[in-house]
């Protein structure tokens, strides 16, 4: 790529620095090591030595780095600037990027669940599928119920409660199945279940209209991770890190236009198409810096406190690609609770929420940011 130079960084010295506001550019380590480490969630750090990529998610997204990074000795760098991304050709490097974004979103997430999560095992063992399978019934999700049950009798048809899981079946309707309307993209209706907890899909999805819900089973609840609008890119594959909370169910939440592409068809697309090249890099640094506002909130002290972030959080997932003035959050009140893991009365967190400037609920107590712009100026001090 034309323009990188090498930067040299003697021992102790600093590289980025926690909270400050970001470059135009990001470094590759070429020799040495270094460590990064924040002050949100106590004592983690991140080992980084040759060909570890510093700086490139605060870069690309233009957030303040949620993390400091030391020189562990003197370090040499290659300096990126993040334009350069989209002329980057090297189908290698491209996957490179995006298998470190992966890594360090999955990374984070595991230290979000750890905060979260009350039974490290909830409702993973294979006697609690069925349990799993009645929360989401319970909760209207029927595909994805009738898919979570159709996978146990696959796996454990031959064990003790092939009966009862036929039972449950009986009155569960698997929702139509996916219109093809062109090449690997499919019209998608409303509560289709693409893929569950028990039963990963190897594939990725890229949502050209509507919006999928990305849901799991912790503390016996169904949990919202996220809902993503028009131009996100979802994983469908398994977690590389072994730890059963990073396993999801996606579910389209409104009718859908999604493009289903297993994962070398999309790093191929990706190598040739700078618009998808850059968006894959994009919605995988929004993520990253989702999870690292979870946590914040979730660790913060004060209610109003963990109300701004986490509602920041949604606000940066939501204008991503459309930079909405008005916006009808899709979540419910017990949504934003349950993520941030609080007990507070509803009543006492709708006041709270009122008394947030540019927050408004309306008779139905859906949360509406009446002007995101000057929202996310506001309280981004809250998010450092």
């Amino acid at each position: 790529m034309p323009g990188n130079i090498t930067e040299k960084f003697n021992k102790s010295s600093i590289l980025f620095n926690n909270g400050e506001s970001p470059k135009d550019y990001f470094y590759i380590i070429t020799k040495g090591k270094a460590v990064s480490y924040n002050s949100f969630y106590e004592n983690y750090k991140i080992s980084l030595k040759e060909g570890s990529i510093i700086g490139l998610i605060s870069a690309i997204i233009k957030e303040p780095y949620y993390v400091t990074t030391e020189a562990l000795e003197d370090v040499e760098v290659l300096k990126i600037n993040v334009n350069n991304i989209v002329q980057i050709n090297n189908k290698e490097l491209v996957n490179r990027v995006s298998n470190y974004l992966s890594y360090i979103f999955e990374t984070w997430l595991s230290k979000y669940y750890s905060l979260v999560v009350k039974n490290k095992v909830d409702l993973y063992n294979k006697e609690d599928i069925l349990i799993m399978a009645n929360i989401y019934k319970n909760n209207n999700y029927i595909d994805a119920s009738y898919k979570i049950c159709c996978k146990y009798l696959e796996l454990f048809g031959n064990e003790c409660n092939r009966d009862k899981t036929e039972q449950f079946l009986k009155y569960l309707k698997p929702k139509k199945e996916p219109e093809l309307i062109s090449k690997n993209t499919y019209k998608i209706k409303k509560g289709y279940c693409l893929y569950t907890e028990v039963d990963s899909s190897n594939y990725v999805y890229i949502i050209k209209s509507g919006r999928v819900g990305i849901y799991n089973i912790i503390n016996k609840k169904q949990i919202v991770r996220l809902i993503y609008p028009e131009g996100y890119i979802i994983n469908g594959y398994p977690p590389s890190l072994e730890y059963k909370p990073l396993l999801t169910t996606a579910i389209a939440v409104e009718d859908s236009v999604i493009e289903i592409l297993k994962k070398e068809e999309l790093m191929n697309a990706a190598n040739k198409n700078e618009q998808l090249r850059i968006g894959l890099v994009l919605v995988t640094a929004v993520k990253v810096n989702n999870v690292t506002l979870k946590i914040k909130a979730v660790k913060a002290k004060e209610l109003k406190n963990k109300l701004i972030i986490i509602l920041y959080a949604i606000i940066k997932i939501e204008t991503l690609f459309k930079k909405e003035t008005i916006i009808k959050l899709p979540y419910k009140i017990e949504d934003i609770t349950d993520i941030i893991d609080i007990n507070n009365d509803i009543k006492e967190i709708c006041q709270e929420l009122e008394n947030i400037k540019y927050v408004e609920l309306d008779t139905f107590k859906n949360i509406i940011i009446n002007n995101t712009e000057y929202f996310l100026k506001k309280y981004e001090k809250y998010t450092k």
